[in-house]
């Protein structure tokens, strides 16, 4: 444990050298452990302040898995999502800043009692689907300048990346490859090149938004268009490898299925997508109360895809209208819908639309890389479901796909 006046010195450094050495321990850390450690005192130095957690999402709970603080916070405690600032969080994909924790009503005030913490700053592991948070907290009254904030998201994206790459080294090392044929020793082969990618991508992603963040105002048009070119272009890198390990993690993992309140999860998606979204009125209508029993990681990428498909392909009407909805439903299985108004697709193209690496519409117009709606595919399939599509060209689409209502999974032992 730290205390205030010998962690004094540390926070005195120059945020980009610390952050560059940041990138570099998370690049050699082999466990979990060494990530929360490197993250903790990471945030804690960035910010000047008094302690840090590092918080991550299990089902339903929020898991303080580290902390670097001047005296005990909540290390090793769970706590349900809806019952603590972090939950709310990661639910909602949004920095949380509290200059006095004990005047806004979302604090659990009894649990914040025994500790030194009068202000907080809080944020998401992964802005889409977070998978944690990091949380910084003061003794004194205390909001973080913009600059610290900023410091602070890079460090989660970060942080993200290395944790899931510790899942997917797991993965990867548990996979004997005795009894494996060539042609799948080869598949692992090139999804672990993949995984590797991801490190290095991290860094330049890192290094240009410190760019941007430090020489904003010094740096001429030219030199602003360019480093939002490198932060664009890294940013349709990273969902390219994420599309190709979805892959990869249907064919090499059980599925870890749960009761899901997919209307939940489709209003956190979509709140993150709307800040984000580009011109014109966002009409999104979800039917409340919409369960499912399934991989809640997996169903995630589900619901990113067919989300974002419908944002991507209404771009060009003035009022973007998506819905999303129950068909029907039996003692088993619940069939729903994703309906939007945008470009459609030819009729006779849309048995093409879950193939791998095939695109219905120029690149140049629709950016996108031919696997997402194929993940989709997979996915539901291997909870035992289906999925189809009905569209017509400048008629929309609407995607229908079946769920199972309770725990069918160990019934039918299915694999991903």
């Amino acid at each position: 444990m730290k205390n205030r006046s010998s962690f004094q010195k540390i926070t005195e450094e120059e945020p980009g050298r610390i952050l560059t050495e940041v990138i570099d321990r998370l690049s050699v850390a082999n466990n979990l452990q060494n990530i929360t450690e490197i993250v903790a005192e990471a945030a804690r130095k960035l910010c000047s302040s008094d302690g840090s957690t590092f918080v991550l999402r299990e089902g339903s709970q929020c898991y303080y898995v580290d902390e670097n603080a001047i005296s005990p916070l909540w290390k090793g405690s769970k706590f349900p999502l809806e019952a603590c600032i972090s939950g709310w969080c990661i639910t909602r994909s949004e920095t949380v800043l509290i200059p006095d924790i004990y005047v806004d009503s979302r604090i659990p005030w009894d649990a914040y009692r025994p500790t030194f913490v009068k202000s907080l700053c809080m944020v998401p592991i992964r802005s889409e689907n977070p998978l944690g948070a990091i949380g910084n907290y003061w003794a004194d009254s205390h909001t973080p300048t913009k600059e610290e904030v900023k410091l602070l998201q890079i460090l989660a994206n970060t942080a993200a990346v290395a944790v899931e790459n510790l899942q997917l080294k797991k993965v990867l090392n548990d996979k004997s490859t005795a009894h494996l044929s060539r042609e799948k020793e080869l598949e692992m082969a090139i999804h672990s090149m993949v995984h590797d990618l991801r490190n290095p991508l991290a860094f330049i992603k890192g290094f240009a938004q410190l760019l941007q963040l430090h020489g904003g105002p010094q740096l001429n048009e030219r030199s602003t268009k360019y480093v939002d070119s490198i932060l664009k272009t890294c940013n349709q890198a990273a969902k390219q490898i994420d599309q190709m390990l979805a892959l990869h993690r249907i064919n090499t993992r059980s599925l870890m299925a749960e009761r899901l309140n997919l209307s939940e999860m489709a209003e956190d998606l979509m709140r993150n997508k709307k800040i984000n979204a580009e011109e014109g009125t966002l009409d999104v209508q979800i039917e409340p109360n919409l369960f499912v029993y399934a991989d809640p990681f997996l169903i995630g990428v589900v619901l990113d895809n067919l989300f974002s498909n419908a944002l991507k392909f209404t771009r060009q009407r003035s009022v973007r209208e998506i819905k999303f909805g129950k068909v029907s439903q039996d003692q088993k299985f619940v069939t729903l819908y994703l309906r939007d108004n945008g470009i459609g697709f030819d009729p006779e193209a849309v048995p093409k639309l879950f193939h791998n690496f095939v695109r219905i519409h120029k690149e140049s117009a629709y950016p996108g890389h031919g696997v997402g709606l194929v993940s989709v595919a997979k996915i539901i399939e291997a909870h035992a479901g289906s999925i189809r599509v009905d569209s017509k060209q400048n008629e929309g689409a609407t995607f229908y796909f079946s769920l199972p209502f309770q725990n069918v999974m160990n019934q039918t032992s299915a694999k991903l």
